[in-house]
């Protein structure tokens, strides 16, 4: 589709969410989470329009490649507001202990990493990234959930993510300071 007719279907904020999204999945591909070889994916928009920016909040999601292992929400973002919301461990495996009564079946350093290179894309791009901890009312099981060691995420997956963070990132500069040299 080319990009006149894209905007002539879509408003404003949907185009920055779907632009958003196709960024952050793109440099985040590499990244796999054991086991159910989790993917880090951020959903785009549904429609052709966000309700100027009321609709504009997109799920952060560990979306699995291997049957019986379900999708986890692990965040949010929300172009139009300028904010995202990122969950640790605690928070993810608490929702799943409420959710599935079992332990969350991730490998914490994995998801540490994954997590920190999320919230440098999100910085990236300009939003007001934070970290939730579980809420108060939001309790996993005590100490005998064991998480699940395995290996960590591979060098150059980590390369490879923070080369397309710094390219987006002076893409951005350049579309800031270059189009105002332009104009």
């Amino acid at each position: 589709m080319t990009s006149a007719r894209r905007a002539a279907l879509q408003t404003f904020h949907a185009i920055q969410a779907t632009d958003l999204a196709s960024a952050f999945n793109e440099a985040l591909k590499k990244v796999r989470l054991e086991p159910g070889d989790y993917g880090v994916e951020l959903t785009a928009p549904e429609g052709p329009s966000t309700a100027g920016g009321v609709q504009a909040l997109q799920h952060v999601r560990l979306v699995p490649t291997r049957p019986g292992f379900a999708t986890l929400v692990i965040g949010h973002a929300n172009h139009a507001d300028g904010k995202a919301e990122l969950r640790t461990y605690d928070y993810v495996d608490a929702t799943h202990w409420q959710r599935f009564r079992r332990p969350l079946a991730l490998d914490r350093g994995q998801y540490d990493q994954a997590l920190g290179l999320a919230k440098q894309m999100l910085d990236v791009m300009r939003l007001a990234t934070v970290l939730a901890g579980p809420p108060a009312d939001l309790s996993a099981p005590a100490s005998d959930s064991p998480s699940v060691e395995g290996p960590r995420l591979s060098r150059g997956v980590v390369a490879g993510v923070v080369a397309s963070v710094l390219v987006l990132a002076g893409l951005g500069i350049w579309l800031l300071f270059g189009a105002a040299h332009l104009g």
